[in-house]
């Protein structure tokens, strides 16, 4: 898809798409932490939809860009900055963003569900990662991991849905666009 792509762009036009990818990514993270969650560490990952975006139109470096910036700006406004949660949040972030873009690279052409449940689950493993080595210093917390991996399947059945209903309003409005 052409109809955003970032490495065509003058430095303005980038810095003022970035800023505004940004904002919408924080946005979306910052308004998550008002809907109720199922279970108490569960999120819905509702901002990584703006990374899916940005990945899936082959902006592979902004989306790195917005999502660790995300994380640093959400936690800033959650008052969580200097919390376990930011680091969870940040190693989760790196594995999920290592995994869309492996799974975006293997021959095998995954959906852009595929992809966005491949990273949720992602997120989960360096989640739990990080809370074993860091908060609970014993292997039964990885007791949780089908829990994990079921939270992963569905939560990136939502985000993926989601950017793809994204994408295919944006294609649509390029279409048009160029057509007139």
């Amino acid at each position: 898809m052409d109809f955003f792509e970032f490495n065509q762009m003058n430095r303005r036009h980038y810095l003022v798409y970035l800023a505004f990818f940004t904002a919408l990514a924080v946005s979306v993270f910052f308004l998550e932490i008002f809907i109720p969650k199922p279970l108490p560490f569960m999120k819905l990952g509702l901002s990584n939809v703006v990374i899916l975006i940005l990945l899936f139109t082959k902006n592979i470096r902004p989306a790195l860009i917005v999502a660790i910036t995300k994380i640093f700006l959400g936690g800033l406004l959650a008052g969580t900055l200097f919390s376990p949660t930011t680091l969870l949040s940040s190693v989760g972030t790196v594995f999920s963003l290592l995994a869309m873009i492996f799974l975006m690279k293997l021959p095998i052409n995954f959906s852009i569900l595929g992809v966005s449940i491949g990273g949720a689950i992602g997120h989960n493993f360096g989640q739990i990662i990080v809370v074993r080595i860091v908060l609970i210093k014993e292997n039964p917390i990885f007791y949780l991991t089908p829990l994990l991996i079921i939270m992963g399947i569905a939560t990136g059945i939502i985000t993926g849905y989601l950017a793809k209903i994204f994408i295919d309003k944006l294609k649509e409005r390029y279409e048009e666009k160029k057509e007139s």
